[in-house]
């Protein structure tokens, strides 16, 4: 409930009117009066139900949601809920794929940085999540797109969903997702080789990677989880930024076109796709960290 009141309240409160955006140009090259074009304004904002009180918008638009009816877009007068399936799988193969990436540069990073404590490897790698963090997503594509649009094979910026212009896209999102899961998996595999359970294997003759394999890296990948929680559910409902930069068909470049011309109902639609992505992860993410770890405090995942 709260959450559909600031959604509402949100895209509600962003400069800019969807009927001044959509008469704008035609009023510009028509000739039309100031009472005519008052007169469409008005008959357009009984149509899409703006002459109404924020209250009663509010109203209608929850009793539409809990039945699954998200509206319809003010742009292209399609439902929003097959706008967003529409736009879901390309999303998905995005977020998937820079999971992936993610997975892979933090869990080798981290491992070989916890190797060997304080050697040159283990600072190699914290400078290199650093400045991972500091640079913006958009930056790095940009930055990327440019350097590819000087070689000889270059880089499709325009057309579909195909993997020959996702591997560019989740590299990007996969390398600015990398830097916070690679700082928390080295610090949590460095406190478990500390512990006695992993000193009393060494004892026995584990070596390193039987150690990590066996049982260091289990524990250590349980407080992972909860940041994934937050993170994973992001990725793959789309990166904003990273969709607009490489025009990838996803939930992030809806938002970005809808956002452009105050479509109320699709920024909606989209928030709560995102709302209700980061809950479901959440939740599972805290099942699955309890299960690998059973000394888990709900209560402290819940806060979390």
């Amino acid at each position: 409930m709260l959450a559909s009141i600031g959604v509402f309240a949100l895209v509600r409160s962003a400069p800019g009117d969807p009927i001044d955006i959509e008469f704008g140009p035609m009023v510009s090259v028509s000739g039309l009066s100031a009472a005519d074009v008052a007169a469409l304004r008005a008959e357009r904002e009984r149509q899409l139900g703006l002459d109404r009180p924020l209250a009663e918008q509010y109203g209608r638009w929850l009793a539409r949601m809990v039945r699954g009816d998200l509206g319809v877009s003010y742009r292209n007068r399609q439902p929003v809920r097959d706008e967003l399936v529409r736009h879901l799988p390309a999303s998905v193969a995005l977020g998937a794929a820079g999971v992936g990436v993610a997975t892979v540069l933090a869990t080798g990073l981290a491992v070989a940085a916890s190797r060997r404590p304080g050697g040159w490897v283990d600072h190699t790698v914290r400078v290199a999540s650093i400045l991972g963090a500091s640079v913006p997503s958009f930056l790095t594509g940009l930055l990327a797109l440019s350097l590819l649009a000087r070689s000889q094979g270059g880089y499709q910026i325009a057309g579909g969903a195909t993997l020959g212009r996702l591997w560019l896209p989740a590299l990007v999102l996969g390398v600015a997702a990398a830097p916070t899961p690679l700082r928390v998996l080295r610090s949590s595999l460095l406190a478990e080789r500390g512990r006695l359970y992993a000193v009393a294997a060494v004892a026995r003759g584990a070596g390193p990677s039987r150690l990590l394999l066996r049982h260091t890296g289990r524990v250590a990948v349980a407080p992972l989880l909860a940041l994934a929680g937050m993170s994973m559910a992001g990725l793959v409902t789309g990166s904003i930024m990273t969709e607009a930069v490489f025009s990838w068909p996803g939930l992030g470049r809806l938002a970005v076109d809808a956002i452009g011309a105050q479509d109320y109902p699709v920024v909606q639609g989209y928030v709560l796709v995102v709302v209700v992505a980061v809950v479901v992860a959440n939740a599972l993410a805290g099942a699955l960290q309890r299960r690998l770890d059973p000394t888990v405090d709900a209560s402290a995942l819940a806060v979390a």
